[in-house]
């Protein structure tokens, strides 16, 4: 029977329904399948790259991974693409996500990984101004040049094997599971702490990049990797592994591919 006042409607929590299909909010983003699926192309064409066309561009964080999986049994190439791929596919299957993915939610995050890359490349410019009048900080592999002319197929499998490898290990493993560790056993959990080992994790990135020849360290391109990296920390916790991960590609191509096209 009706009672005259009308009922009232609840409003969805907030990052739930609400939020899907919206461009930098949709939370189905931060989800492990939805990452791995996003990344796979980019995981397949470095894999072929690496067996079938020069074993010898493999970036400097796949190296680091094989050398800490070795001891544990897991050899080869793609062992630490099947770490990617056997991580995400676990933390899937413990959250109980759906494995169906809508089209428009990776378009989606290929248009966010986009427009999220927008700040670093401000954030190198800034910086370079700062530092050397302009000039560009010196970020560029030395496998972005050789002899002949640039050679395009080392720019591309560097750039992809640094952003996913990377991330994989400063973001995911570091952050991630550093984030788990404090939340599920240590019982912390808090803004402070979540912003401690994003900055944390942010200095050990851009340390790890002077590991192969400590003289070359040098003050401007460490504040700019410390800076990027807690974005890039910034990033994951927000959209996820995977637009963390394309963000950093996107960045890496063409800041590597700029000197070769003058």
């Amino acid at each position: 029977m009706a009672t005259g006042k009308r009922a009232r409607t609840r409003k969805p929590p907030r990052g739930t329904a609400s939020a899907e299909g919206r461009l930098l909010h949709d939370p189905a983003s931060r989800r492990p399948w939805p990452s791995l699926l996003f990344l796979s192309p980019l995981l397949v064409f470095y894999g072929v790259g690496l067996i079938w066309v020069r074993p010898d561009l493999a970036a400097r964080a796949d190296l680091l991974l094989r050398q800490a999986l070795s001891p544990l049994g897991l050899t080869g190439v793609l062992a630490p693409t099947w770490l990617v791929v056997g991580i995400l596919l676990a933390w899937h299957l413990m959250r109980r996500d759906p494995w169906r993915v809508p089209m428009r939610l990776l378009g989606w995050m290929a248009v966010e990984t986009l427009l999220l890359a927008v700040p670093i490349f401000v954030l190198h410019a800034v910086m370079s101004v700062a530092f050397h009048g302009g000039a560009a900080l010196e970020m560029a592999s030395p496998a972005a040049a050789r002899a002949g002319g640039p050679d395009w197929l080392a720019i591309a499998m560097a750039s992809i094997g640094a952003g996913i490898y990377e991330e994989l290990l400063f973001r995911l493993l570091m952050v991630g599971g550093t984030l788990w560790l404090a939340r599920k056993v240590l019982r912390r959990d808090s803004s402070g702490v979540t912003v401690a080992i994003v900055l944390i994790a942010a200095g050990i990135f851009a340390g790890a990049h002077t590991l192969d020849d400590p003289n070359r360290f040098a003050w401007d391109s460490f504040l700019f990797r410390s800076a990027a990296g807690t974005y890039l920390g910034y990033v994951f916790a927000q959209r996820g592994i995977g637009v963390a991960a394309g963000v950093h590609i996107v960045f890496d191509l063409i800041v590597k591919f700029a000197p070769a096209l003058r």
